[in-house]
């Protein structure tokens, strides 16, 4: 369970919120994987769910990196290229439920890999910007 706290804060309300919102999604999935048999119903939110995050993603990704160009922040090339990482992770993840459809494990690795990667990712690149949206 990913919680925050102001480690996590950038500089913009609104990126932080979104972050939340992220962060949030993120916790539903792993309550999600905490089912062992999951319904039908169950598998079909978790669908949603990981739409959702890519979705939300994508959107926020474009926000976060309008804004750290518009501050001129130095992270800002790291950040792109760290959101076309999350991205490609994601296409693959779609590609392989495609083939094989639903998988708890699968769900799992991306749970695992969405709650890493988010930490890292703002506590080590989008933080960056709270210096230059202050100067």
């Amino acid at each position: 369970m990913i919680n925050w706290d102001e480690n996590f804060e950038t500089g913009s309300k609104t990126i932080d919120d979104q972050h939340k919102m992220l962060i949030l999604h993120i916790n539903k999935l792993e309550d999600m994987l905490g089912h062992t048999a999951p319904t039908p119903q169950q598998i079909r939110f978790a669908i949603s769910l990981v739409d959702f995050l890519e979705q939300y993603a994508k959107t926020h990704f474009g926000f976060e990196e309008q804004c750290m160009e518009c501050h001129r922040c130095s992270a800002q090339q790291e950040n792109q290229r760290q959101h076309a990482t999350f991205i490609e992770f994601f296409n693959g993840f779609h590609a392989e439920f495609k083939q094989h459809g639903y998988s708890l494990e699968a769900f799992k690795d991306l749970h695992r890999m969405t709650s890493n990667w988010i930490t890292s990712h703002i506590l080590r690149t989008d933080t960056q910007l709270k210096a230059f949206i202050k100067a």
